[in-house]
């Protein structure tokens, strides 16, 4: 045989060998993770500002990141929303691409961050997330929650997010679907909906409102006030067919004061001198 024949034959060994290896890599790390998640309870919000200061680019922590995060989807009372450790577990996916969980705990941290609006921890969230990932189902969803929530599409966002982890059969969905089903996660987005209508409306159609909020009728309405103290805030009345809003400074007219800086006899003489 050619000796260049022999070279491309040994490059295409060798480049096979690599694939291999990285393949059973990417496995035992996985069910390492795997395991380590499943037999260790989620780590306390301490433990994890601890990591966080003093291991945060140290990929041993991704297992203890990603319980947390599950933590924060099944358990808010006792793990809160943290930010910094889920934007911390997608940069680790970036730097180590073979411990991603693309699928299942970046979707989580995703929704976390979309339970969030108005803040932009999705949009910051959003640049770690490689495109191909966020192009797939469920993130995909996520995607187009953010961006119709950021255009103020919210009657059209609730039938998005309803659909959510629904068309994926992936056993590690099931956290991600129960968590778009639930109530208090609803309610969070509806009481931010109604903050961001208050910047723009100081009286609205009822209808309009009901249609934001994913309500059926003002009884609806009426039993979200009770349950959400911050709803009572923004809202004073509600009427047959009109909501009435808090007057802020962002839904309220404001007069204008004009004020003369110059007077008629200044511009006069410059007239005068002008003519001259």
């Amino acid at each position: 045989r050619k000796p260049q024949s022999r070279a491309r034959e040994t490059k295409g060994r060798r480049e096979e060998t690599v694939r291999t290896r990285y393949k059973e890599q990417k496995k035992q790390t996985h069910a390492h993770t795997h395991i380590h998640t499943m037999t260790d309870s989620a780590p306390s919000q301490s433990t994890i500002i601890s990591l966080l200061e003093h291991s945060a680019y140290d990929p041993a922590i991704v297992p203890q990141l990603e319980a947390y995060a599950k933590s924060q989807v099944s358990s808010p009372q006792t793990s809160p929303y943290n930010f910094d450790a889920n934007r911390t577990l997608a940069k680790l996916y970036q730097f180590f691409p073979h411990l991603a969980d693309e699928g299942g705990t970046t979707a989580l941290i995703l929704l976390l961050a979309l339970l969030e609006f108005p803040s932009t921890d999705f949009i910051a969230l959003g640049c770690l997330v490689p495109e191909k990932v966020q192009s797939r189902e469920p993130c995909a969803s996520l995607v187009r929650c953010a961006e119709l929530l950021e255009n103020c599409q919210f009657s059209s966002f609730w039938s998005t997010f309803r659909q959510i982890g629904t068309h994926d059969t992936d056993p590690s969905s099931a956290l991600l679907k129960s968590a778009a089903a639930s109530p208090a996660n609803a309610d969070k987005l509806r009481s931010s909906i109604l903050t961001t209508l208050t910047l723009t409306y100081r009286t609205a159609p009822l209808s309009v409102v009901l249609s934001c909020l994913d309500l059926a009728d003002s009884s609806a309405l009426n039993a979200f006030m009770d349950r959400v103290p911050e709803a009572k805030k923004v809202i004073t009345s509600v009427a047959v067919d009109e909501v009435t809003f808090v007057a802020t400074g962002d839904n309220t007219k404001r007069s204008r004061v004009y004020k003369e800086e110059i007077n008629f006899g200044s511009i006069a003489n410059l007239v005068a001198a002008a003519r001259e």
